[in-house]
């Protein structure tokens, strides 16, 4: 009788222990099925605001990039399809900045800056096929140029789906618009509130 005593025993610190020690791996498993997505430890060493605006922009533009070759889809907000603000959009999000669906209100979300002052990270904002005055596309800065106003950047092309373009290029020369910064200083992690009709 002492013998099963002791086995019972035994069999329970067994299990408590293997449980003890694999349940980290395995909720970490489950909590991200997708092992190469940008994760920001959280016990990394502490950064002023510069350092880490830095690091928030350079692991969006890392997430953005992993969409390359998403086709186009109007209306689209999802890696199915995109459209150009949906693009932008589901971006931010995925690091708590929450933007209007229409890329000419995606410009009031943010702080205006010129176009010598871009920086990676930035919206740039563009007319559309008619270049009307209005604003029709937008993407996102990923490089800036040593000249300061010209820029590589990411977006939803009708014609190529997710994929970067030079400021160069006629079309996107012709139609330049301007542009807004959404992660700036200081602010990093602050959701930016959607724009609504009450506050246009």
């Amino acid at each position: 009788m002492q013998i099963k005593e002791q086995m019972k025993l035994f069999t329970k610190l067994f299990i408590y222990t293997f449980f003890i020690f694999t349940t980290p791996l395995f909720s970490t498993q489950a909590g991200n099925p997708n092992p190469d997505k940008y994760i920001i430890p959280l016990d990394r060493p502490a950064l002023n605001d510069a350092a880490e605006t830095e690091l928030q922009v350079n692991s969006l533009l890392a997430y953005a990039r992993r969409f390359r070759g998403v086709p186009y889809r109007y209306g689209g907000m999802s890696p199915k399809g995109f459209d150009c603000s949906g693009f932008t959009s589901y971006v931010f999000k995925e690091f708590g900045y929450q933007l209007a669906r229409r890329g000419s209100h995606q410009f009031h979300n943010g702080e205006r800056v010129k176009r010598s002052e871009l920086q990676p990270g930035d919206l740039v904002f563009f007319g559309g096929r008619g270049n009307g005055p209005g604003i029709g596309h937008v993407g996102i800065v990923t490089a800036v140029d040593g000249n300061g106003s010209d820029f590589t950047f990411i977006h939803a092309s009708s014609h190529r789906g997710i994929t970067e373009s030079h400021s160069t290029e006629s079309y996107y020369r012709a139609r330049y618009r301007n542009a807004c910064r959404i992660i700036n200083k200081g602010t990093v992690g602050n959701k930016v509130e959607e724009l609504t009709a009450e506050n246009l």
